[in-house]
């Protein structure tokens, strides 16, 4: 009985553990995943570069090299919708009627755009840096 209770015991502590260090594995976020994505780039060629995510939207030379502006688009959220509807029940009189409905929904507003706006700094002929923006960009 006492061996039987000591492993109980051990088994306990091993399912404790195992708790603890699965609970410090956590996710990465869409966000991180797409940082670590770009860290990939650090000290590739702008020819490299450029080969890969063709000609970006713009070029911004500053004192100690340039910008290389891309956005990407990956769809649209729609826009809020308006919906109306008109309908009918009754009953009295020993009877049950149901009357027909008419439904109309409109949206209101503008699609929204998902779009990520990644920015690449290119000194000496190879990319030092980036920054990102944008819900398109591995979301939240």
């Amino acid at each position: 009985m006492r061996s039987t209770t000591r492993h109980l015991l051990a088994l306990g502590a091993l399912a404790s553990c195992a708790v603890v260090v699965g609970g410090c594995a956590t996710p990465t976020s869409g966000r991180e995943a797409y940082e670590q994505a770009l860290s990939q780039w650090q000290g590739a060629s702008e020819d490299t570069l450029r080969a890969r995510w063709g000609r970006p939207l713009s070029e911004e030379q500053i004192d100690h090299g340039k910008w290389l502006t891309y956005v990407v688009n990956s769809g649209t959220v729609p826009p809020p919708t308006f919906s109306f509807s008109i309908g009918g029940f009754g009953f009295g009189g020993g009877r049950t009627q149901v009357g027909g409905g008419v439904g109309v929904s409109t949206p209101i507003g503008q699609p929204t755009p998902i779009a990520c706006t990644t920015r690449f700094l290119i000194e000496n002929g190879k990319v030092s840096t980036w920054n990102f923006d944008g819900p398109g960009c591995g979301g939240s």
